[in-house]
C-alpha cells in the first residue's frame, strides 16, 4: 500500500494525464468533449421516446430517471472495461519511467470521472426541462454521488490487475456488464418489478440498483433513498475495497512482468 500512498501525493501528475485524455480523444474534432454529451443526449431521446410508449409511462418522470441512470450506468461500465485497461494501455510509460504504477490507476479514474462529470450537463438540462424538485434532500446525492466513485476507483484497480495477468478478463467483463443492463433498472423503473411479486428479488437483491438508487432517487424526487440502498452500498464498497486490496498485495509486483 505504500506504492499506493505515494502515487497519490502524485495528484498533480495524474490529474493532468487523465484530463489529457479526455482532450486527446477528441483532438481536432470541431465540438470536442461535447461529443460526449450529444451522444448521451441522442441516446436518451431515442431510448426514452420508445420505452414511454412501450412501458406507458410519463415522459416527465421516465426521461428523467432514464437519463441518470444511463451516465451512471455507462460511469460503472467504463470503469471496468476501460479502467480494466490502465495498466495495458500504460505499459510503455510503466518499462520507461520510474513512477508508482498507481499513478496510471488514477490516471484512468481522472479521465473516466470527467467524463461522466461532462454527461451530467444532459441530466441538469432534463431536470430544467421537467422542472425536478430541488431542496435539500438533493443534496444527498453528493454521498451517493461519492460512493459510487469510490466503487469506480476500486473497481478500476481491480479490473486493471486482473486483465494485466488475464487478458480475457476485460472482454468478460464487457459481457456480464451487458447481462446486467438488461436485469438492473435502468431503462425500466424499478416498481415494474416490484409489483410483480417474486421478479421484486430481481430489483431487491440486485447489489447495482441500490448503488444507483442513492444518487437517483435523491436527484430525481429530493429525497433520500430506502435506509437498505444506503446500507448496500456502503456493503459494496467495503467488500470491492478487501478485495482490491487483496489482489494489490497478490499481483503488484507481477504487473511489469505480466505486460
Amino acid at each position: 500500500m505504500h506504492d499506493v500512498g505515494r502515487s497519490a501525493l502524485l495528484w498533480h501528475i495524474w490529474t493532468r494525464l487523465g484530463l489529457q485524455d479526455v482532450r486527446l480523444k477528441f483532438r481536432r474534432s470541431a465540438i470536442g468533449p461535447a461529443w460526449i454529451f450529444v451522444n448521451l443526449a441522442v441516446l436518451v431521446v431515442s431510448i426514452g421516446f420508445i420505452y414511454t410508449n412501450l412501458l406507458g409511462q410519463p415522459a416527465n418522470e421516465f426521461i428523467p430517471y432514464l437519463t441518470i441512470g444511463m451516465i451512471l450506468w455507462t460511469y460503472l461500465t467504463n470503469s471496468i472495461v476501460d479502467g480494466g485497461n490502465a495498466f495495458v494501455n500504460s505499459e510503455g510509460y510503466i518499462k520507461q519511467i520510474g513512477l508508482p504504477i498507481y499513478v496510471y490507476l488514477f490516471r484512468f479514474f481522472v479521465s473516466i470521472t470527467v467524463t461522466m462529470l461532462i454527461t451530467m450537463c444532459a441530466f441538469v438540462i432534463v431536470a430544467v426541462v421537467y422542472r425536478l424538485p430541488v431542496g435539500t434532500g438533493t443534496l444527498l446525492a453528493v454521498p451517493g454521488l461519492l460512493m459510487v466513485m469510490a466503487a469506480s476507483l476500486l473497481l478500476i484497480t481491480i479490473f486493471a490487475h486482473l486483465n494485466a495477468r488475464f487478458r480475457d478478463i476485460a472482454h468478460m467483463a464487457s459481457v456480464g456488464m451487458q447481462v446486467l443492463f438488461y436485469v438492473t433498472p435502468v431503462i425500466f423503473p424499478a416498481r415494474l418489478l416490484q409489483q410483480r411479486g417474486r421478479l421484486a428479488l430481481i430489483v431487491e437483491l440486485n447489489p447495482l440498483y441500490h448503488l444507483l438508487e442513492v444518487v437517483r432517487r435523491p436527484l430525481l424526487s429530493s429525497s433520500p433513498a430506502d435506509l437498505q440502498s444506503y446500507l448496500a452500498a456502503a456493503a459494496i464498497v467495503g467488500v470491492l475495497a478487501m478485495v482490491a486490496t487483496l489482489i494489490i498485495a497478490v499481483y503488484q509486483r507481477r504487473i511489469v512482468l505480466a505486460l
